[in-house]
């Protein structure tokens, strides 16, 4: 019994050493507080150093935690190996994830309390610039009654903080709750509204309702700005699978506002409702009236399809920069490549007729051609813009008469036209150039080929056009015609 007493007594003196050893000297608190900064390092997936442990008034515990090397967290109040009821203060500069590092001035108080296996949770403060409250209850491997309200944050920031690009600026509100989550089950709602005053150039307000289930989430998304609103509905995303569907209805009151949003300067308006899905990458599918006749579009990957059928050719070139010249109905297709920033358009043209332009006057003045009065129904346009300038051709036909406009360059930032024409319409016939502004482009006439028209006239009303087809086929016939129409063509340059 002496030889117990004496041994308990030597583990005694040794437990206390060792107890003064940990609690008293400055190494000894080292030892403990990293190994409880590895401890819950591990169990939170953060890097948590412990600064200092206050028991002197056990069981009130004062903590000091840093987080992240970013955030400072302070913990008080009864503390024991079963139970906490505890205030805690969250200060941080900076906001340090695996996404991104973001300044900001982090102040949030709260309180802790309940066993460890069930810990009620509540905080409030200022972060992302804003003013956030939350609470919720932490179970051992799940989490319920989860509620997060944020005030006027900075949108930004958030982005950011989520690893996503921040393309809308503005004071944003988010209202998250949630009955429970865990690693495989969840179900909540998501509310987040943003007001940017210049997002590309316009003003917009954007409001979304995610409603998450385990995997399945719906969602709708409402953007209403001063020139254009677009509604998302019925949205459906498995977040497994990665797949998102939904309906959409886009409506833009005036183009000409979206200039820094599309990147170039388009008019008028444009309606149009289809479906929208992401499967790898994002694909929108719709339809429109808006230009007049069924315009039918598939935007994937690099580029927007279009079919335009029976389409008013005038509202679809009312896009561009560039004064109109022609009305018809125009089917064919469209196609823009995003990437290479170009447009290809080829469409055949029903019941194309001229409206009044420089080109109809010039006709007009110089040939006494009333162009307005012709319709052609074999007609086509096919053209290319890319960097501002377009190239194409212009295919006008039908049985009396034609309008080949070829090689044509429109330069839409400079406002200038450079185009050849070969023209045959109301018994006369020749050839030229237009070049110069848009607004009030030159034309040049190759008077060669319009005498030489004039002259066969006249010759027909004189001997016939059989004979004079005879005539020209002698030897020597049509020298004397060619001479004669060089020297006209010569003398009526003077003129025109």
């Amino acid at each position: 019994m002496l030889n117990f007493l004496k041994y308990l007594l030597y583990m005694l003196i040794f437990i206390s050493l060792l107890l003064f050893y940990f609690f008293f000297t400055p190494l000894g608190q080292q030892n403990i507080y990293d190994y409880i900064s590895e401890k819950l390092s591990k169990k939170a997936d953060l890097e948590v150093k412990v600064k200092s442990i206050d028991i002197t008034q056990y069981p009130q515990v004062h903590i000091i935690l840093n987080i992240e090397k970013k955030a400072k967290l302070t913990l008080w109040g009864k503390l024991n190996d079963t139970f906490v009821d505890m205030d805690y203060t969250l200060t941080s500069d900076c906001i340090a994830t695996e996404y991104c590092e973001i300044d900001d001035d982090i102040h949030i108080k709260g309180h802790v309390k309940g066993a460890f296996s069930k810990l009620n949770i509540r905080g409030k403060g200022t972060a992302l610039d804003g003013n956030v409250t939350y609470s919720g209850i932490k179970y051992t491997n799940r989490a319920e009654h989860i509620k997060l309200i944020m005030r006027d944050i900075n949108s930004s920031k958030l982005l950011k903080l989520m690893g996503e690009d921040a393309m809308i600026d503005g004071k944003a509100n988010v209202d998250i709750d949630f009955d429970h989550m865990d690693e495989t089950h969840k179900k909540g709602t998501i509310l987040y509204h943003v007001k940017d005053h210049n997002f590309k150039g316009i003003p917009l307000d954007l409001s979304t309702k995610i409603d998450i289930k385990n995997e399945k989430h719906t969602f709708n998304i409402d953007v209403i700005s001063p020139y254009l609103t677009l509604n998302i509905t019925k949205g459906t995303y498995n977040q497994e699978e990665k797949k998102a569907n939904a309906l959409y209805l886009l409506d833009i009151k005036d183009l000409t506002k979206l200039k820094k949003l599309l990147g170039n300067t388009y008019k008028g308006d444009f309606y149009a409702r289809g479906v929208l899905s992401y499967d790898k990458f994002l694909k929108i599918t719709g339809l429109s009236k808006t230009f007049g006749g069924m315009t039918e579009f598939t935007f994937e990957k690099n580029g927007l399809k279009i079919y335009l059928d029976k389409v008013k050719l005038e509202s679809i070139m009312s896009l561009f920069p560039m004064p109109p010249m022609l009305t018809a109905y125009a089917t064919g297709d469209i196609y823009y490549n995003f990437i290479q920033e170009t447009v290809v358009v080829n469409t055949a043209l029903i019941n194309a007729r001229f409206v009044e332009c420089n080109l109809a006057q010039v006709i007009r003045k110089k040939a006494d051609v009333n162009m307005l009065k012709e319709v052609f129904d074999d007609a086509n346009l096919d053209l290319i813009y890319h960097h501002d300038i377009i190239r194409g051709e212009l295919t006008l036909a039908n049985d009396h008469s034609h309008l080949y406009l070829k090689n044509t360059k429109i330069h839409t930032e400079k406002n200038t036209i450079n185009a050849y024409f070969d023209f045959k319409m109301q018994r006369q016939e020749f050839s030229g150039k237009v070049y110069g502004s848009l607004d009030n482009p030159k034309v040049n006439l190759n008077m060669q080929k319009l005498v030489r028209y004039q002259m066969d006239k006249q010759v027909d009303k004189m001997i016939g056009k059989n004979n004079r087809k005879i005539m020209e086929k002698m030897p020597m016939g049509g020298v004397a015609k060619d001479v004669a129409t060089d020297m006209g063509a010569s003398f009526m340059k003077v003129f025109f």
